[in-house]
């Protein structure tokens, strides 16, 4: 349904009706949503990063660091802990 630009409330409250009508459960979630008070990072869904990534992540970044015999020790790193986590 096209709207006109600047056609201001009753163009939204038409669009609004028009997608109340198809899909009412959709509407009345997004009505119910509110922004939480103070994200708890203890959520489920939050993703933090573990002491054994940020060590990864510290080799990788001194493997660019140091060359060519950076990435011997990082290749080598990855090969210990593959063989570690099995």
């Amino acid at each position: 349904m096209p709207v006109p630009v600047g056609a201001g409330g009753d163009a939204l409250r038409r669009i609004e009706a028009s997608l109340a009508s198809d899909d009412p459960v959709l509407v009345e979630s997004f009505r119910k949503w509110r922004v939480p008070a103070c994200p708890d990072p203890t959520d489920d869904g939050t993703m933090w990063v573990g002491g054994r990534t940020l060590l990864v992540a510290a080799a990788g970044f001194a493997a660019i660091a140091a060359g060519i015999a950076g990435l011997v020790a990082v290749l080598l790193f990855w090969s210990i802990l593959r063989i570690w986590t099995r």
